[in-house]
Formats: structure tokens, C-alpha cells, sequence
């Protein structure tokens, strides 16, 4: 499954509207904001296959998973082409058997869960709240859509303390960051789980840059962004990826990737790629086998991605206010 899907769900008092276009889309947000209600909308409207008032628009068939906790394998088997609705307390989408089903099926997922998910790869842009908005009014209709809860990822931090760059990769893009300014120390944390004891870590006198993989970086954005928020001297950068940096500066100077960065959605198959992250890598080696000097690998960067020209173009890739602590 691929695309961005529009969806319009309305009651006579109640109206939802919203888009879903990765295979693993979280909401959060505190009891009473409206994430029962979809649940309970959707369902009724699919139970009562329409009747009863309540209005659909889908460009996809959506279901919303009803069935126990020890059936669930059986429940969705069938299950394809879908967008799946989980409302929480659901202990299964915990397990790594669930992880691993959601990395092979043919649909988008919606989990509604105020807990980290940390056996599934999701985006920490798929990461949403519902607000109601002013666009209707009570007795007409109440508006309700989603909103990313992590839009501004960047603080400024601290000018004069010395900064280090934490990064979660510990292969090329590490390698990569090490090489951007002799002024910044680089440290690895291994892995996304890594990050937050790292910044834990970090002397009072330093400021800290950390940079993840936002495509799957979702489960542990909470803690990192809150505690970022509460210091003062951390800075948070969260591409899709390392791979997709390189594709956006354009030093491989492919007008088809520029095709597929304007509308990933529509090139990402659900059920070949479990995130984002991991297609940015297939496409940046799959273009990088024009010639031997440029051939990208995860485990050791290619000189050609160093080399000064190119080193700029990816640092620029970085957003200003952020490019502006490595200088």
C-alpha cells in the first residue's frame, strides 16, 4: 500500500478530517481530546456499513480491529489494501510478533497509544494530536483534526559553549558528521535507544546538537524533545535520514530523486519498506551505482561524499538556524 489518504468522517455533530500517509501514523494526547470518539465513529459507521447517520470519505477501505488481545494474528490475516484502527490498551502491538506482521502487511496503520511503540520504526512526523479547530461551530458541527505534536524541533541553545554533535548513527552518517566542523566533537549513541542516557551524559559546560533519523525515530521523541525542552543547551535535528540528506542536496544530480522527495508516499510500498528510512537507503545506493567513486554504503562513507563541494551541499540540506551552531 502507497499514497496519502484523505479522510472525512462527520456525524451530525462531529466532523473529523484528516490525511494518512506513512504505514505507521501514532495519536496522542490527553482523555477527552476526541480519539475515542473517531474510534467509536469509524466503528459505527463500518458496523452499520453507513447507516445511522454517520458519514464517510475514503479513498481506501478502513477497518478498526475489535477482536482480542490472543486472536489477533487470525483477525487481521485477511486483511489488505486496508488503513487499520487501534484504539489503546491493545497489549499486542507492543510484541515484536506484531512488529514483525506490520513490517510485511499491505496496510497503513493508525495506533492511538500515549505509550512508545519502540518494536515499530515510525516517523516522529506522524506523531499527532487532535485539537478542534474554529472551522465549525457548536450547535452546526465541532471541527476536529490531527496536528504534528513535533513541529519545532530545533532549540537554540547556548552560543559560546563548546558544542558536541550526537548522532544515532554509528556508520557513515557518523562518520559524515564527524568531518563537518573541526570545532564540534561527534559522539555515536549506537542507536536511537542509545540517545537519551548520552545526553544524560553531557558536562554541564557543553551544548549538545542531536541529530536521528526522524523516519524512524517516533518511540523516543517524548523523552528526548521534553528533556531538550527542560535543558536548554540541546538542539534536536531530525532528517527522514542520513541517505535522505544526500538525496536532497543533489550531489548525485538525478532528476527522478527530486520526483520521489517532492511525494515519497507515492513511490513507498507499506509492505516492502517498514519505514521511510529504510527506502531513502535503497534508493540512494540503487542511484549511486553510476560510477565505483559514488556507490554509497552504510557501513563506509565514500570519499566523494567528503570531498568539500559535495560536504557543503549535504550541510546545507540542514535547516539555517541549526547549520548556524556548526560554524
Amino acid at each position: 500500500m502507497r499514497g496519502n489518504h484523505h479522510i472525512v468522517i462527520e456525524s451530525e455533530n462531529l466532523k473529523y478530517e484528516f490525511d494518512i500517509k506513512r504505514n505507521i501514523t501514532v495519536i496522542q494526547g490527553e482523555s477527552a481530546s476526541g480519539k475515542t470518539t473517531l474510534i467509536d465513529l469509524l466503528n459505527e459507521h463500518l458496523r452499520r456499513r453507513g447507516a445511522g447517520g454517520i458519514r464517510m470519505q475514503s479513498d481506501v477501505s478502513c477497518a478498526v480491529y475489535v477482536a482480542g488481545e490472543d486472536n489477533w494474528e487470525y483477525e487481521l490475516k485477511g486483511l489488505s489494501g486496508k488503513i487499520v484502527f487501534f484504539d489503546e490498551d491493545y497489549r499486542f502491538i507492543y510484541t515484536k510478533e506484531f512488529a514483525e506482521y506490520a513490517g510485511k502487511a499491505d496496510n497503513y496503520f493508525v495506533f492511538i497509544t500515549r505509550k512508545p511503540l519502540k518494536n515499530l520504526p515510525y516517523s516522529i512526523n506522524e506523531i499527532y494530536g487532535i485539537r478542534t479547530t474554529g472551522k465549525y461551530h457548536f450547535p452546526e458541527q465541532v471541527y476536529h483534526e490531527f496536528y504534528p505534536i513535533y513541529e519545532d524541533k530545533c532549540n537554540l541553545i547556548e552560543p559560546k559553549a563548546r558544542l558536541m554533535i550526537l548522532v544515532e548513527d554509528k556508520e557513515s552518517g557518523y562518520e559524515f558528521f564527524t568531518k563537518v566542523s573541526d570545532a564540534c566533537k561527534t559522539v555515536s549513541a549506537e542507536g536511537n535507544a542509545g540517545i537519551f542516557p548520552k545526553m544524560l551524559e553531557i558536562p554541564s559546560d557543553e551544548r549538545v546538537l542531536v541529530v536521528a533519523d526522524g523516519a524512524a525515530f517516533g518511540a523516543y521523541a517524548e523523552t528526548v524533545v521534553k528533556y531538550a525542552k527542560k535543558n536548554g543547551k540541546v538542539g534536536l535535528y531530525f532528517p527522514e535520514s542520513f541517505e535522505w540528506m544526500v538525496l536532497k542536496s543533489g550531489v548525485l544530480e538525478d532528476n527522478e530523486i527530486d520526483r520521489v522527495l517532492a511525494e515519497p508516499e507515492n513511490y513507498i510500498d507499506s509492505q516492502e519498506y517498514i519505514s521511510w528510512e529504510r527506502f531513502f537507503t535503497a534508493l540512494l545506493i540503487e542511484k549511486s551505482q553510476k560510477e565505483r567513486y559514488m556507490r554509497y554504503s552504510k557501513t563506509k562513507l565514500p570519499d566523494y561524499y567528503l570531498e568539500d563541494r559535495n560536504r557543503k551541499r549535504i550541510v546545507d540540506v540542514i535547516p539555517e538556524e541549526i547549520r548556524m551552531l556548526l560554524e
